[in-house]
Protein backbone atom coordinates (compact mmCIF):
# COMPACT_ATOMS: atom_id res chain seq x y z
CA UNK A 1 0.00 0.00 0.00
CA UNK A 2 1.02 3.71 -0.95
CA UNK A 3 -0.17 6.36 1.36
CA UNK A 4 -0.78 9.88 0.29
CA UNK A 5 0.07 12.84 2.57
CA UNK A 6 -1.81 16.45 1.83
CA UNK A 7 0.40 18.99 3.74
CA UNK A 8 0.67 22.98 3.77
CA UNK A 9 4.21 22.17 1.57
CA UNK A 10 2.46 19.40 -1.50
CA UNK A 11 1.56 16.01 -1.78
CA UNK A 12 4.07 13.51 -0.49
CA UNK A 13 3.90 9.44 -1.26
CA UNK A 14 5.04 6.52 1.14
CA UNK A 15 5.42 3.11 1.15
CA UNK A 16 4.56 0.59 3.77
CA UNK A 17 8.26 0.98 5.47
CA UNK A 18 7.03 5.44 5.77
CA UNK A 19 9.99 5.68 3.07
CA UNK A 20 9.49 8.87 0.76
CA UNK A 21 8.41 7.41 -3.03
CA UNK A 22 7.37 10.45 -4.46
CA UNK A 23 6.59 14.16 -3.95
CA UNK A 24 4.52 16.91 -5.50
CA UNK A 25 5.41 20.74 -4.41
CA UNK A 26 2.90 23.34 -4.33
CA UNK A 27 2.94 26.75 -6.14
CA UNK A 28 3.59 29.18 -3.43
CA UNK A 29 -0.06 30.58 -3.73
CA UNK A 30 -1.62 30.71 0.00
CA UNK A 31 -5.24 30.56 -0.52
CA UNK A 32 -4.59 28.02 -3.46
CA UNK A 33 -2.57 25.84 -0.79
CA UNK A 34 -5.72 26.39 1.61
CA UNK A 35 -8.70 25.23 -0.92
CA UNK A 36 -6.44 22.07 -1.01
CA UNK A 37 -5.93 21.46 2.43
CA UNK A 38 -9.61 22.03 3.05
CA UNK A 39 -11.43 19.65 0.10
CA UNK A 40 -8.37 17.69 -0.17
CA UNK A 41 -8.97 18.00 -4.56
CA UNK A 42 -6.64 18.54 -6.71
CA UNK A 43 -5.53 17.71 -10.78
CA UNK A 44 -2.15 16.45 -9.15
CA UNK A 45 -4.07 14.33 -6.21
CA UNK A 46 -6.04 12.81 -9.20
CA UNK A 47 -2.99 12.29 -11.14
CA UNK A 48 -1.44 10.34 -8.58
CA UNK A 49 -4.41 8.28 -8.10
CA UNK A 50 -3.64 6.88 -11.16
CA UNK A 51 0.35 6.54 -10.78
CA UNK A 52 -0.51 4.35 -7.37
CA UNK A 53 -3.73 2.31 -7.57
CA UNK A 54 -3.26 0.92 -4.12
CA UNK A 55 -3.07 4.87 -2.69
CA UNK A 56 -4.83 5.54 0.74
CA UNK A 57 -6.01 9.48 0.44
CA UNK A 58 -7.89 9.18 3.12
CA UNK A 59 -6.56 11.85 6.04
CA UNK A 60 -4.90 10.68 8.17
CA UNK A 61 -3.60 7.74 7.81
CA UNK A 62 -0.66 5.40 8.61
CA UNK A 63 2.10 8.23 7.26
CA UNK A 64 0.81 10.88 8.77
CA UNK A 65 2.41 10.50 11.91
CA UNK A 66 5.61 9.78 10.86
CA UNK A 67 5.13 13.33 8.16
CA UNK A 68 4.22 15.34 11.24
CA UNK A 69 7.12 14.06 13.42
CA UNK A 70 9.76 14.85 10.49
CA UNK A 71 7.88 17.66 8.78
CA UNK A 72 10.52 20.54 8.78
CA UNK A 73 13.15 17.86 7.92
CA UNK A 74 11.27 16.80 4.91
CA UNK A 75 9.85 19.86 3.56
CA UNK A 76 13.14 21.80 3.73
CA UNK A 77 15.32 18.83 2.07
CA UNK A 78 12.14 19.18 -0.92
CA UNK A 79 13.07 23.51 -1.76
CA UNK A 80 10.13 24.34 -0.97
CA UNK A 81 11.58 26.82 0.83
CA UNK A 82 14.97 28.55 1.28
CA UNK A 83 14.73 28.54 5.24
CA UNK A 84 12.71 28.04 8.35
CA UNK A 85 11.96 31.51 8.64
CA UNK A 86 10.26 31.11 5.24
CA UNK A 87 8.33 28.02 5.58
CA UNK A 88 7.11 29.95 9.33
CA UNK A 89 5.33 32.74 7.12
CA UNK A 90 3.91 30.50 4.85
CA UNK A 91 2.37 28.37 7.37
CA UNK A 92 1.24 31.51 9.01
CA UNK A 93 -0.34 32.54 5.85
CA UNK A 94 -2.20 29.40 4.57
CA UNK A 95 -3.21 28.99 8.47
CA UNK A 96 -5.38 32.40 8.05
CA UNK A 97 -6.28 31.53 4.62
CA UNK A 98 -7.88 28.68 5.80
CA UNK A 99 -9.65 29.56 8.91
CA UNK A 100 -11.26 32.74 6.48
CA UNK A 101 -12.35 29.93 3.89
CA UNK A 102 -13.62 27.84 6.32
CA UNK A 103 -15.50 30.43 8.57
CA UNK A 104 -17.44 31.65 4.96
CA UNK A 105 -18.52 28.25 3.64
CA UNK A 106 -19.93 27.85 7.27
CA UNK A 107 -23.40 27.56 7.14
CA UNK A 108 -25.23 30.25 8.83
CA UNK A 109 -28.77 30.46 7.19
CA UNK A 110 -30.35 31.41 10.65
CA UNK A 111 -28.78 35.07 10.42
CA UNK A 112 -30.12 35.21 6.67
CA UNK A 113 -33.38 34.74 8.87
CA UNK A 114 -32.77 37.23 11.81
CA UNK A 115 -31.67 39.95 8.87
CA UNK A 116 -34.90 39.01 7.33
CA UNK A 117 -37.17 40.06 10.51
CA UNK A 118 -35.25 42.70 10.72
CA UNK A 119 -35.69 44.36 7.63
CA UNK A 120 -39.60 42.80 8.18
CA UNK A 121 -39.41 44.97 11.61
CA UNK A 122 -37.97 47.67 9.73
CA UNK A 123 -40.51 47.96 7.53
CA UNK A 124 -43.29 47.61 9.56
CA UNK A 125 -42.43 50.75 11.48
CA UNK A 126 -41.80 52.80 7.87
CA UNK A 127 -44.86 51.41 6.89
CA UNK A 128 -47.23 52.79 9.42
CA UNK A 129 -45.16 56.45 9.51
CA UNK A 130 -46.01 56.58 5.50
CA UNK A 131 -49.23 55.01 5.89
CA UNK A 132 -50.47 57.89 8.52
CA UNK A 133 -48.73 60.46 6.70
CA UNK A 134 -50.90 59.57 3.46
CA UNK A 135 -53.87 59.55 5.36
CA UNK A 136 -53.27 63.03 7.05
CA UNK A 137 -52.21 64.19 3.45
CA UNK A 138 -55.38 62.74 1.44
CA UNK A 139 -57.50 63.80 4.52
CA UNK A 140 -57.21 66.84 3.13
CA UNK A 141 -58.64 66.05 -0.06
CA UNK A 142 -61.15 63.79 1.14
CA UNK A 143 -61.54 63.50 4.37
CA UNK A 144 -64.74 61.19 4.61
CA UNK A 145 -63.23 58.48 2.72
CA UNK A 146 -63.78 55.10 4.88
CA UNK A 147 -60.87 52.75 4.01
CA UNK A 148 -59.64 51.13 7.03
CA UNK A 149 -56.95 48.67 5.02
CA UNK A 150 -53.87 50.87 4.83
CA UNK A 151 -52.65 48.61 2.08
CA UNK A 152 -55.72 48.81 0.16
CA UNK A 153 -55.85 52.64 1.00
CA UNK A 154 -52.38 53.20 -0.89
CA UNK A 155 -53.91 50.97 -3.85
CA UNK A 156 -56.85 52.94 -3.88
CA UNK A 157 -55.28 56.54 -4.23
CA UNK A 158 -52.58 55.43 -6.76
CA UNK A 159 -55.27 54.18 -8.86
CA UNK A 160 -57.75 56.75 -9.11
CA UNK A 161 -55.94 59.92 -7.37
CA UNK A 162 -58.94 62.18 -7.42
CA UNK A 163 -61.86 61.87 -4.97
CA UNK A 164 -64.41 62.02 -7.35
CA UNK A 165 -63.39 59.12 -9.21
CA UNK A 166 -63.75 56.82 -6.08
CA UNK A 167 -66.84 54.64 -5.82
CA UNK A 168 -70.07 56.04 -3.87
CA UNK A 169 -68.67 59.65 -4.20
CA UNK A 170 -71.18 62.55 -3.76
CA UNK A 171 -69.75 65.25 -2.16
CA UNK A 172 -67.48 66.22 0.20
CA UNK A 173 -65.71 69.18 2.85
CA UNK A 174 -61.74 68.82 1.45
CA UNK A 175 -60.00 71.17 -0.40
CA UNK A 176 -59.58 71.03 -4.28
CA UNK A 177 -56.80 69.81 -5.53
CA UNK A 178 -54.60 70.80 -8.56
CA UNK A 179 -53.54 68.24 -11.09
CA UNK A 180 -49.77 68.60 -9.85
CA UNK A 181 -51.04 67.79 -6.29
CA UNK A 182 -52.82 64.73 -7.17
CA UNK A 183 -50.18 63.76 -9.07
CA UNK A 184 -47.57 63.67 -6.33
CA UNK A 185 -50.26 61.69 -3.90
CA UNK A 186 -50.53 59.10 -6.60
CA UNK A 187 -46.63 58.69 -6.89
CA UNK A 188 -46.46 58.47 -2.97
CA UNK A 189 -48.81 55.84 -2.91
CA UNK A 190 -47.28 53.53 -5.66
CA UNK A 191 -44.21 53.37 -3.41
CA UNK A 192 -46.04 52.64 -0.34
CA UNK A 193 -48.26 49.94 -2.06
CA UNK A 194 -44.95 48.94 -3.45
CA UNK A 195 -43.40 48.54 0.04
CA UNK A 196 -46.57 46.53 1.36
CA UNK A 197 -46.00 43.94 -1.89
CA UNK A 198 -41.90 43.87 -0.50
CA UNK A 199 -43.28 43.22 3.28
CA UNK A 200 -45.55 40.22 1.01
CA UNK A 201 -42.81 38.54 -0.27
CA UNK A 202 -40.27 38.91 2.56
CA UNK A 203 -43.41 37.27 5.11
CA UNK A 204 -43.05 34.54 1.91
CA UNK A 205 -39.29 33.94 2.01
CA UNK A 206 -39.63 33.50 5.93
CA UNK A 207 -42.51 31.32 5.94
CA UNK A 208 -40.58 28.76 2.88
CA UNK A 209 -36.72 29.31 4.92
CA UNK A 210 -38.10 29.13 8.45
CA UNK A 211 -39.63 25.51 8.60
CA UNK A 212 -36.34 24.63 6.20
CA UNK A 213 -34.07 25.50 8.72
CA UNK A 214 -35.70 25.08 12.21
CA UNK A 215 -38.13 22.87 11.79
CA UNK A 216 -38.85 21.99 15.21
CA UNK A 217 -39.26 25.28 16.34
CA UNK A 218 -41.11 26.24 13.52
CA UNK A 219 -43.90 23.13 14.47
CA UNK A 220 -44.57 24.97 17.84
CA UNK A 221 -44.21 28.28 16.89
CA UNK A 222 -44.99 29.06 12.98
CA UNK A 223 -43.02 30.60 10.58
CA UNK A 224 -43.22 34.32 11.95
CA UNK A 225 -42.77 34.10 15.40
CA UNK A 226 -40.01 31.33 15.28
CA UNK A 227 -38.07 33.66 13.29
CA UNK A 228 -38.74 36.80 15.86
CA UNK A 229 -38.08 34.51 18.78
CA UNK A 230 -34.85 33.73 16.97
CA UNK A 231 -33.69 37.31 16.51
CA UNK A 232 -33.95 38.19 19.91
CA UNK A 233 -31.85 35.15 21.09
CA UNK A 234 -29.34 36.53 17.97
CA UNK A 235 -28.65 32.81 16.43
CA UNK A 236 -29.79 29.03 16.47
CA UNK A 237 -26.65 28.55 18.41
CA UNK A 238 -27.58 31.03 21.41
CA UNK A 239 -31.16 29.82 21.50
CA UNK A 240 -29.91 26.55 21.67
CA UNK A 241 -27.64 26.87 24.76
CA UNK A 242 -30.01 29.08 26.58
CA UNK A 243 -32.44 27.37 29.51
CA UNK A 244 -36.41 27.32 28.86
CA UNK A 245 -36.76 29.75 32.18
CA UNK A 246 -34.58 32.51 29.90
CA UNK A 247 -36.30 31.52 26.88
CA UNK A 248 -39.70 32.27 28.08
CA UNK A 249 -38.78 35.65 29.12
CA UNK A 250 -37.30 37.01 25.76
CA UNK A 251 -38.26 39.95 24.57
CA UNK A 252 -39.70 41.27 28.25
CA UNK A 253 -36.46 42.57 29.32
CA UNK A 254 -37.55 45.86 29.77
CA UNK A 255 -40.02 44.56 32.41
CA UNK A 256 -37.90 42.31 33.80
CA UNK A 257 -35.29 44.79 34.36
CA UNK A 258 -37.94 47.61 35.91
CA UNK A 259 -38.73 44.65 38.06
CA UNK A 260 -35.48 44.20 39.49
CA UNK A 261 -34.81 47.73 40.25
CA UNK A 262 -38.12 47.82 41.61
CA UNK A 263 -38.98 50.20 39.35
CA UNK A 264 -43.25 50.04 38.24
CA UNK A 265 -42.99 46.51 38.06
CA UNK A 266 -44.83 45.15 41.26
CA UNK A 267 -44.58 41.16 39.68
CA UNK A 268 -42.09 39.72 37.16
CA UNK A 269 -42.68 39.27 33.62
CA UNK A 270 -44.29 35.82 32.93
CA UNK A 271 -43.69 35.68 29.22
CA UNK A 272 -42.13 37.89 26.40
CA UNK A 273 -42.59 37.25 22.43
CA UNK A 274 -44.29 34.22 23.23
CA UNK A 275 -47.60 36.18 24.94
CA UNK A 276 -48.25 36.26 21.14
CA UNK A 277 -48.49 32.76 20.87
CA UNK A 278 -52.26 31.96 20.27
CA UNK A 279 -52.08 28.97 22.92
CA UNK A 280 -50.44 31.74 26.07
CA UNK A 281 -52.85 34.74 24.64
CA UNK A 282 -55.72 32.74 24.07
CA UNK A 283 -55.54 30.80 27.62
CA UNK A 284 -57.63 32.26 30.68
CA UNK A 285 -55.08 34.24 32.82
CA UNK A 286 -54.51 31.58 35.59
CA UNK A 287 -53.34 29.45 33.09
CA UNK A 288 -51.07 31.53 30.66
CA UNK A 289 -48.07 31.45 32.89
CA UNK A 290 -48.13 27.43 32.89
CA UNK A 291 -48.72 27.65 29.60
CA UNK A 292 -45.74 29.55 28.50
CA UNK A 293 -43.32 27.68 30.86
CA UNK A 294 -44.57 24.11 28.82
CA UNK A 295 -44.43 26.10 25.48
CA UNK A 296 -40.87 27.21 26.83
CA UNK A 297 -39.50 24.24 27.76
CA UNK A 298 -40.90 22.20 24.47
CA UNK A 299 -38.99 25.27 22.48
CA UNK A 300 -35.63 24.61 24.38
CA UNK A 301 -35.98 20.92 23.18
CA UNK A 302 -36.65 21.86 19.73
CA UNK A 303 -33.53 24.26 19.19
CA UNK A 304 -31.68 22.19 20.44
CA UNK A 305 -32.48 19.08 18.25
CA UNK A 306 -32.32 22.18 15.31
CA UNK A 307 -29.41 23.24 16.06
CA UNK A 308 -27.01 19.82 17.40
CA UNK A 309 -28.78 17.04 15.66
CA UNK A 310 -30.89 18.48 12.79
CA UNK A 311 -33.50 15.86 13.18
CA UNK A 312 -37.16 16.29 12.60
CA UNK A 313 -38.72 15.67 15.69
CA UNK A 314 -41.86 17.69 14.57
CA UNK A 315 -44.44 14.94 15.06
CA UNK A 316 -43.60 13.61 18.91
CA UNK A 317 -42.83 17.47 19.74
CA UNK A 318 -45.88 18.52 18.90
CA UNK A 319 -48.37 15.54 20.51
CA UNK A 320 -46.36 15.54 23.47
CA UNK A 321 -47.18 19.93 23.93
CA UNK A 322 -50.81 19.48 22.84
CA UNK A 323 -51.18 16.15 25.56
CA UNK A 324 -49.90 18.27 28.41
CA UNK A 325 -51.03 21.61 27.20
CA UNK A 326 -55.01 19.91 27.61
CA UNK A 327 -53.98 18.70 31.02
CA UNK A 328 -53.30 22.79 32.01
CA UNK A 329 -56.54 23.94 30.55
CA UNK A 330 -58.45 21.03 31.51
CA UNK A 331 -57.64 21.86 35.18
Amino acid sequence: MHYLVISVAGLFVFNEEKKLIKHKIFEKRSEKIAEILITKQSPEIEKLKKEFKDLVTEQPNKATKHFRENFRKIVLETNFVKNEKELNQILNQVAIDKTMKEISKMERRDKLIIQSVSALNDLDKILNFMSERLREWYGLHYPEVEIKDHEKFAKQIAKFGSREKFENYSKSMGMELKEEDIKILQTYAERLAELYALKKELTDYLEKTVPEEIPNINALLGSILAARLLTLAGSLERLAKLPSSTVQLLGAERALFKYLKGRDAKRPPKFGILFLHPDISGSKKEYQGKVARLLSSKLTLAARTDFYTKRDITKKLVKDYEEKLRKIVGE
